[in-house]
């Protein structure tokens, strides 16, 4: 059947096609009339790919458009979460609201299964969008339009405090770990200066700055400066057995002792208050031998112990601040709002596509009715009908409206002559 035929057909069968048409139009409109009305409301967020209250880099600014992508699409997995969505029946206690309930088509019960049938409920009514932008589109739909725009504003908020949440919780962690590390690191490093201390203490006590700055140090040392002085005038009027000579070789000998005697002293109670002069200025002071060899280990304990430190200090104080963080880099761009016109039913489109229906349904009604009784209506039919050649069109009118629907060759529409 081509469509010429078809479209005989159509017109000889007219009833049955608008028939079918009407049917289908009239069940569709019933049926959009008759089914429960859904209020969508819609929240925008904003997700920045920046974190204004960190001292990290873990979000650092995306530059490919591959990670914006993945970024975002990791935030609508948290956001159609069900850990979000039972955060939000709990904040709004949906299972003890009779109407919400009745909004989200439960009814109330008591138990876990009750909260867990809530939680797929929210979510399977839940839904979020995402495009080439930083902003999610989020919408809830249910039949109350007021309860619509409380629940996704509701998940807008519960996104929010999850994301702080998630930002928050690991930092406090690594912050107390690291805590804990220092106490550890920090005695370490307080064994290895006291160790250090020792052994200047010990070896070379005029390198540390307690004795150096000592006024009774200082005393002393001035006394055998100028008691050295004395001895080398005494030295070119006396020779070396004289007895003034060789007192006064006596009294530098003792002014020694004391200095030495009071340095030590002093380098004693500093190393035993964890002061010395530094592991650069111990390093310079060394002697050379094995006490010097000795003394670099120390000090090369010390200056590692001080990285360590140093280096678990940094981290701490950025888990810290990390850790007291109160805002996160998702804002609520524009908050719901209660609809004034139902998502669903769309009569408008319902009934477009209910013509669209009808007239294929309609269609295929005719066509199959031709199938089953076929009827010749045009010469082009007879001829198809059986392979004998059209010798002529009885009436005027036959002609002239087989012209119109089939214009075939004027082979087959010509006419014998009317009778005289």
């Amino acid at each position: 059947m081509n469509l010429r035929q078809l479209l005989r057909a159509l017109i000889a069968r007219r009833r049955v096609f608008f028939v079918a048409l009407g049917a289908v139009v009239l069940a569709a409109t019933l049926a959009s009339l008759m089914m429960s009305k859904s209020y969508r409301a819609t929240v925008s967020l904003l997700v920045d790919t920046r974190d204004e209250q960190s001292l990290g880099d873990a979000l650092r600014p995306l530059v490919l458009p591959q990670e914006r992508m993945s970024y975002l699409q990791t935030q609508v997995d948290i956001l159609t979460s069900p850990k979000v969505a039972r955060a939000v029946a709990q904040e709004l206690r949906l299972e003890e609201t009779p109407g919400a309930l009745a909004a989200l088509g439960m009814k109330r019960g008591r138990g876990e299964r009750t909260e867990e049938l809530l939680v797929e409920v929210l979510r399977r009514n839940f839904k979020a969008e995402t495009s080439q932008s930083s902003v999610i589109q989020a919408s809830f739909t249910c039949a109350d339009p007021r309860w619509a725009a409380a629940i996704a504003n509701a998940y807008a908020q519960a996104y929010v405090d999850t994301m702080l949440e998630l930002r928050v919780a690991p930092t406090r962690k690594a912050a107390a770990w690291f805590d804990e590390q220092l106490k550890g690191l920090r005695a370490n490093l307080e064994d290895a200066q006291a160790k250090l201390a020792q052994a200047k203490a010990t070896q070379h006590p005029e390198s540390i700055p307690r004795v150096v700055d000592n006024a009774f140090v200082q005393q002393l040392k001035g006394e055998l400066l100028h008691a050295e002085e004395k001895l080398q005038e005494l030295a070119t009027q006396y020779g070396v057995n004289h007895p003034v000579y060789r007192r006064q070789i006596s009294e530098i000998q003792t002014l020694r002792t004391r200095l030495q005697a009071e340095m030590r002293k002093l380098a004693a109670g500093a190393a035993a208050a964890g002061v010395d002069a530094g592991p650069d200025d111990a390093l310079k002071a060394g002697a050379p031998g094995p006490q010097a060899s000795d003394e670099a280990v120390l000090v090369r304990n010390v200056q590692s112990a001080e990285r360590a430190y140093e280096t678990a200090m940094q981290r701490y104080v950025v888990s810290q601040v990390d850790s007291r963080a109160s805002q996160t880099n998702v804002e609520v761009l524009n908050p719901a709002v209660a609809p004034l016109k139902p998502y669903r039913p769309n009569i408008t489109l319902n009934i477009a596509l209910s013509l669209f229906t009808g007239v294929v349904l309609g269609g295929i009604l005719v066509a199959l009715l031709e199938t089953q009784d076929r009827r010749v209506r045009s010469p082009e039919d007879l001829q198809s009908a059986s392979r004998v050649p059209v010798l002529a069109v009885i009436g005027e009118e036959g002609r002239r409206s087989a012209r119109l629907l089939l214009s075939p060759p004027a082979t087959v529409l010509r006419a014998l002559p009317g009778p005289q």
